[in-house]
């Protein structure tokens, strides 16, 4: 089978795996519908980009995968227009919130599931260093592998910290979708990876294929795509990165 990647706009994509697609980190709502980020210098509503497909493309999904539920991860509108019936595949913290939501079956990973074939491994993650990572809650990533695919991993809002090097060393993904826009809130914290984390991951695991998302469409991300092609250029990495436009498709 042919594992494909839609990226849809900011962190979210549908992912086509063992003949399943699972819908990441749903932020479906048009431009300007969201409200600015807390704690940012920004306040103009968000996104400032209009979703790259129509909202029925979601009637045609498999399932929903959720790395934690800030509002450009799941949003208002995500909740209102998803099958309620759709299994949702989450970190173990949020599953009471989704059920809020109305979403009948949610299904919390603690460290490994089992689902149509394809095996899900939770990875946790630090969305900042210190006390800010307490403030923004728990957030954690996803290997998804199978026998034919090989490994995907999702790396989420994370910040790039020993522990996630360790599972690059330890698993050395086919695949990884890193979000690295370098997000900022006030006095500077950075809250994900910067571009400089994928030169280091692609040190620690060179066979990986990096696809680099969660850029141009909210407003705290400092770094643009273009800011991005200009540091793998500079890297000469260009064979190893993808950076996908929004509605783009990427086959692996």
């Amino acid at each position: 089978m042919t594992l494909t990647i839609q990226h849809i706009r900011h962190a979210t994509s549908l992912i086509t795996i063992q003949g399943k697609t699972i819908l990441l980190d749903p932020m479906l709502s048009d431009t300007g519908e969201l409200p600015p980020i807390p704690f940012t210098r920004h306040v103009r509503r968000n996104p400032t980009v209009p979703l790259s497909v129509p909202l029925e493309t979601f009637k045609h999904i498999d399932a929903i995968l959720v790395t934690h539920l800030h509002v450009d991860h799941f949003d208002k509108t995500a909740k209102k227009i998803l099958n309620k019936k759709m299994p949702v595949l989450c970190q173990p913290v949020d599953q009471q919130r989704i059920l809020s939501w109305w979403f009948e079956n949610v299904f919390p990973i603690e460290q490994f599931k089992h689902w149509e074939g394809i095996d899900f491994t939770r990875i946790r993650g630090q969305h900042a260093k210190g006390n800010i990572s307490k403030l923004l809650g728990p957030i954690s990533g996803f290997i998804l592998n199978t026998p034919d695919d090989g490994s995907l991993y999702i790396v989420g809002d994370c910040v790039l910290t020993d522990q996630i090097k360790q599972v690059f060393e330890q698993h050395k993904p086919r695949i990884c979708i890193v979000n690295a826009p370098n997000a900022q809130l006030l006095f500077g914290s950075v809250i994900t990876m910067i571009p400089e984390d994928i030169g280091t991951i692609l040190k620690t695991s060179p066979s990986t294929k990096v696809v680099a998302v969660h850029m141009d469409a909210i407003r705290h991300c400092t770094s643009s795509r273009k800011d991005l092609l200009q540091y793998i250029e500079q890297q000469q990495l260009l064979d190893s990165v993808v950076i996908p436009e929004d509605g783009e498709y990427i086959y692996f």
